[in-house]
């Protein structure tokens, strides 16, 4: 019953464009990381002052990303030292990322469940800003958990990316999503997350599959990345759809 699940979801991932979805998914993604890296770095700046924070943010690059080269470490000492500007653009630019968030999660969620009511416009603003904070609090958390946590890690890191995606099922659908198959299709795509962070981290430590790319190998991965989260996200509203039939 498992590989006919399996089967009929991968089938119906097909016939939805779900691939093409979640290039668009993930094109938004990608670019709201930008003000948010800002945010973060302003913010680190001003609590542990520059040294320390160009040394935490350099070293995290480096746990994310191994073959990170020098002109990554330079590119985050020259945006603490400007952590000032940093915070303004980053707050800025992540209060509009989103609603680009949001909706961009919303639309490819109703090309596969579904388009069902219509939001305010009010309300769909204050959704969207409600559930995109949270959404990105805990990707963010559930990375550094399984990066940092030792032994523990792949079991809190299942459990934050669990939040994460049930905050997705349960709360951005236009149409109705019962909390049952919420729950199981957040965790079905946990565990795929989880498996995809370990899978992801072996590629990029042991193969350095992006050094092709150079000086925006860094970039490359972290698009990557997004895209396959993005991906993901689908393969689980896909569950949902199943789950409904």
């Amino acid at each position: 019953m498992l590989i006919r699940d399996a089967r009929a979801v991968a089938i119906s991932f097909g016939a939805d464009e779900c691939s093409f979805l979640a290039g668009a998914v993930a094109f938004q993604l990608f670019f709201a990381l930008i003000p948010l890296a800002a945010l973060v770095v302003g913010v680190l700046g001003f609590a542990y002052g520059s040294e320390r924070a160009q040394q935490e943010l350099a070293q995290f690059i480096h746990d994310v990303y191994p073959s990170a080269t020098a002109q990554e470490t330079r590119i985050v000492r020259e945006i603490v030292e400007g952590r000032g500007i940093s915070l303004g653009v980053g707050l800025l630019g992540t209060v509009f990322a989103t609603g680009a968030i949001h909706s961009s999660i919303d639309n490819a969620l109703a090309a596969v469940l579904g388009t069902g009511g219509k939001r305010g416009f009010v309300r769909g603003q204050l959704e969207a800003f409600a559930f995109a904070g949270a959404l990105i609090v805990l990707a963010v958390v559930s990375v550094a958990v399984s990066l940092s946590a030792g032994p523990l890690a792949p079991l809190l890191g299942l459990g934050a990316g669990y939040l994460m995606f049930f905050g997705v099922y349960r709360f951005v659908p236009r149409s109705y999503v019962r909390s049952r198959n919420s729950r199981f299709a957040a965790l079905v795509s946990a565990v795929l997350w989880e498996v995809a962070k370990l899978a992801f981290g072996f590629f990029t430590r042991s193969l350095g599959i992006f050094s092709a790319y150079g000086p925006i190998a860094f970039v490359a991965a972290v698009l990557t990345w997004v895209y396959v989260t993005a991906v993901i996200i689908l393969i689980g509203a896909e569950v949902i759809k199943l789950k409904r039939a």
